[in-house]
């Protein structure tokens, strides 16, 4: 598969990353791409990372008219943009993973330098054999594309002169497409997610931490320092709830030893962070609590295991690649691809599972404890990072919602009135 475009990160020395959208064929930026994600993003400060989702929803568009043959700039010269087929296989194609997209294209262009009677073939074909994305997924990628041809439209308009012939229709045009994307823009999530995993059950708890233990025979991991850090990342996960980019961001500096606390801080655009793709969080900076257990783990880590890379004393960044670099997100991401590949019992488990299950715990946890509905939001809100008024809290509920929802629904069954023995 040749892929076509491609995001690329560039650091400032400032620290800055922005992400720019590439031809591969030729190296070079795309311009219109460059400039929108310049004007309407970076010069609002929004964070790399929502530039660089941005840029991929624009891929997905640009693939789109690739595939179509669809010449944007010579349908606005003649006052157009979309037509109502081509809304409705657009909102279809942002269903796709970028992946099977790149596949499309590729294949489309293959079929159409064949006979034109084998097209609708390969479309029943790639109709059958492509997987689709979460609904909210594609409902990220058209509001950017929206935004994006609505930008390309308004540029085109304000270089044109109230008298111009194609104005009106091009103006016309831009509010058609517009309102035709947002009307399938898929609303809310799916209504099918109640199977959908939330947290990881008491039971699985208690088998993962009987794996990731570093001197279980069942470990996944190879080497005493990966085993060590792996299983140490597991706890802060658990333990702390954090997101994987404030995991990723912590500085041995940030562990208080002697106080037992560890700071979560908010370092966009750090310019001492050799990683390109810099780990950001998301949340608000805040200091949590860490148990003795944990303090001893983090520094038996820092003393044993992190030590022995030179590379590692060159930087402050507690958790690090094998060979001392301080540890990326995709390194972060292959540990738990590991994991459910060695243990199948294990299908589906990635960094923000654990910030589900710390919820899921916590509900437990302040059942015992009797906290009232009010308090345990705003205590939840102040360790996730979130804002006292904020509602996130109620999504990383569901479980324990489910939870006590079955236990009401089964003491209802079992206090029914049953019927008397030999009774019709």
């Amino acid at each position: 598969m040749v892929e076509r475009y491609t995001v690329r990160t560039s650091v400032f020395e400032s620290g800055e990353r922005f992400p720019i959208l590439v031809e591969v064929g030729t190296g070079m930026p795309l311009f219109d791409p460059t400039v929108f994600t310049l004007t309407e993003y970076r010069a609002r400060n929004r964070a790399s990372a929502t530039i660089e989702q941005v840029l991929r929803a624009v891929k997905v568009f640009l693939l789109f008219c690739d595939r179509h043959g669809i010449d944007l700039d010579k349908r606005m010269l003649e006052g157009r943009l979309l037509e109502l087929g081509e809304l409705d296989a657009l909102a279809q194609f942002c269903r796709f993973p970028m992946s099977d997209i790149e596949t499309q294209v590729e294949a489309a262009a293959t079929v159409s330098k064949r006979a034109v009677t084998s097209l609708e073939s390969f479309r029943v074909k790639a109709k059958k054999s492509f997987q689709e994305v979460a609904g909210d997924s594609a409902a990220v990628r058209l509001r950017y594309i929206r935004q994006f041809i609505r930008w390309l439209a308004d540029r085109r308009l304000l270089g044109l002169s109230a008298y111009h012939p194609s104005r009106e229709t091009l103006f016309n045009a831009c509010e058609t497409t517009v309102s035709g994307l947002a009307a399938r823009i898929p609303a809310g999530k799916s209504r099918n997610s109640a199977r959908g995993r939330r947290a990881i059950g008491e039971a699985a708890q208690a088998r993962l931490w009987e794996i990731v233990d570093p001197r279980s025979a069942e470990n996944p991991w190879e080497g005493q320092h990966a085993r060590i850090r792996n299983e140490l990342i597991v706890r802060w996960f658990m333990g702390l709830g954090i997101r994987r980019g404030e995991l990723l961001g912590v500085r041995i500096t940030d562990v208080d030893f002697r106080a037992n606390e560890a700071f979560i801080a908010r370092r966009a655009d750090d310019p001492s962070d050799p990683r390109v793709q810099q780990p950001n969080a998301k949340t608000a900076a805040r200091l949590l609590a860490i148990s003795d257990d944990l303090a001893r783990l983090t520094r038996q880590y820092i003393l044993e295991a992190r030590h022995r890379f030179p590379k590692a004393r060159k930087h402050g960044f507690l958790f690090v690649a094998n060979g001392g670099a301080p540890l990326s997100l995709r390194g972060l991401n292959k540990i738990f691809d590991v994991l459910c590949r060695r243990h199948p019992e294990f299908p589906d488990v990635y960094p923000h599972l654990f910030r589900h299950t710390y919820n899921y715990n916590f509900s437990s946890i302040a059942d015992e404890q009797g906290l009232d509905q009010e308090m345990e939001k705003k205590i939840r809100s102040q360790v996730m990072g979130w804002s006292e008024t904020s509602n996130t809290a109620a999504s990383y509920t569901r479980r324990e919602i489910e939870r006590k929802a079955r236990e009401a629904s089964l003491q209802l069954q079992n206090n029914m009135v049953k019927p008397k023995n030999g009774g019709d």
